[in-house]
């Protein structure tokens, strides 16, 4: 059956709608036609009242895969609310890393007892999985994967990739490891097909193997996986045991969050705030860092009051002020993105801030004589006074090269003295932002004062 786009989004609002009205068997008609993510991204706006019937109704694979794709605050809610039979049922089907974080989640007695009703070998990995620390790649690698012996061959191989259980979620690799366990080599699904079933599988293994410890941090990790472009990585533990893999999609969410995460804080927020933080928690969350930012920006409030005379002599300079500094910050914000995105995900070394500061010298240099000569000529046509325009264009075109530059290399060299490139990195580039654009704007007026008072 083919559906066409038009379709879809039929299905979804006849969906939004049925959960809306509580019509969970309506809803459950038309859940088999579209994608768990989707299914996931509705029930993320509706009440438990309404979400936890119909997570127990539906069909388990598919409850299964909707519930990795909530939001983890969410699912761990969901799944301490759900039927515990059918909690234990779903713990069968959800990867079992996915299956450590959303028990993590959960009060420390309620996922025990949770733990004492699933399958003891089950038990055992998730619990495993349970006590690596947060944030490493222990904690989100997948126990699941595909290893044989050094002396297998490539039919054997074929064989117990056949048999292999169905937890196993990526089958492009196979391991080859020695008596101990301890990886030797890696060999691709195309090469085992299209090779002698008779050969040793180490006579076509690639012996060097990238590997990740179990303690690594899993964003480094993760970065590896993602600028290598494999599928997965094999991790070790302290014995160099092959214990697990690095799945590429696990990988992909990780730099997600992360990249999330460095936004969040761009705008000194908590990373910890979530939609399902009450009120309160979230003022006491948001409110200091906005104090704080109070006592930044009184360095342009004292600009601003040391040249109260230049303003007092020409009143209108005081109405291009806010456009000056707004368009800094704007432009510094872009750049301050551009450079966290690149060092979240990896693409650039702390090393490379010399490279990031030319290009945003050239970006900077190009913008501001555009952005200048535009203001300079709308700054003319508003007050009818050539000196003003000229001035205002003058401070925009300077305020945006140097916003850009601070911008582009500010999270390097955060990044590079205190360790996270973020945090507060919005407030302070505001701050210096507005206290740039400030001094250029109000410097330039003061040295041309008497031309600026004579075109008025």
């Amino acid at each position: 059956m083919i559906l066409e786009p038009e379709v879809l989004f039929a299905y979804r609002d006849q969906f939004a709608a049925a959960m809306e009205k509580d019509d969970i068997k309506t809803a459950l008609d038309i859940a088999p036609n579209l994608s768990s993510g989707r299914i996931a991204q509705i029930l993320s706006e509706c009440d438990n009242d309404v979400v936890i019937p119909f997570m127990e109704q539906v069909d388990e694979k598919h409850a299964a895969d909707i519930l990795i794709k909530l939001p983890r605050e969410m699912a761990a809610e969901v799944f301490h609310l759900m039927n515990p039979d059918i909690s234990v049922k779903l713990i069968d089907r959800v990867p079992v890393d996915d299956a450590a974080d959303i028990i993590g989640m959960l009060d420390e007695k309620v996922g025990a007892e949770l733990l004492d009703k699933i399958n003891p070998e089950l038990k055992e990995v998730i619990s495993d999985l349970m006590h690596y620390e947060q944030g490493t790649v222990g904690s989100v690698m997948n126990t699941y994967y595909i290893a044989v012996r050094e002396g297998s061959t490539v039919g054997e191989t074929l064989k117990a990739m056949k048999d292999a259980p169905t937890q196993i979620q990526n089958r492009a690799y196979v391991y080859v490891v020695d008596s101990g366990g301890k990886p030797l080599g890696v060999v691709s699904m195309k090469d085992l097909i299209r090779t002698d079933p008779e050969k040793k599988i180490t006579e076509i293994a690639t012996k060097d193997v990238v590997v990740v410890h179990t303690h690594d941090p899993a964003i480094e990790s993760s970065q590896l996986l993602r600028n290598r472009r494999y599928q997965m990585l094999p991790v070790t533990n302290d014995e160099n045991v092959l214990v697990g893999v690095l799945m590429l999609d696990d990988a992909i969410d990780i730099l997600s969050e992360n990249l999330a995460e460095q936004f969040v804080k761009v705008g000194a927020a908590s990373i910890e705030e979530s939609f399902y933080t009450p009120p309160l928690g979230s003022v006491r969350k948001r409110l200091p860092w906005m104090a704080g930012n109070i006592f930044l920006n009184l360095g342009a409030v004292a600009v601003i009051a040391s040249y109260e005379a230049t303003i007092e002599a020409v009143a209108a300079l005081a109405i291009f002020l806010p456009m000056i500094t707004d368009m800094g910050g704007n432009v510094g914000i872009q750049a301050l993105s551009v450079s966290i995105r690149s060092l979240a995900l990896g693409e650039v070394r702390i090393s490379q801030y010399l490279k990031a500061a030319q290009k945003e010298i050239i970006v900077g240099l190009i913008n501001g004589l555009a952005l200048g000569a535009l203001f300079t000529v709308i700054a003319i046509l508003l007050q009818g006074n050539p000196v003003l325009g000229l001035v205002a264009g003058i401070a925009l075109g300077c305020n945006v090269l140097l916003a850009g530059i601070v911008g582009g290399t500010l999270p390097f060299i955060i990044k590079r003295f205190v360790g996270d490139p973020a945090m507060m990195t919005g407030p302070v580039l505001t701050t210096i932002t507005d206290i740039t654009g400030v001094s250029i704007y109000l410097g330039l007026s003061t040295m041309f004062l008497a031309s600026l008072m004579g075109a008025a």
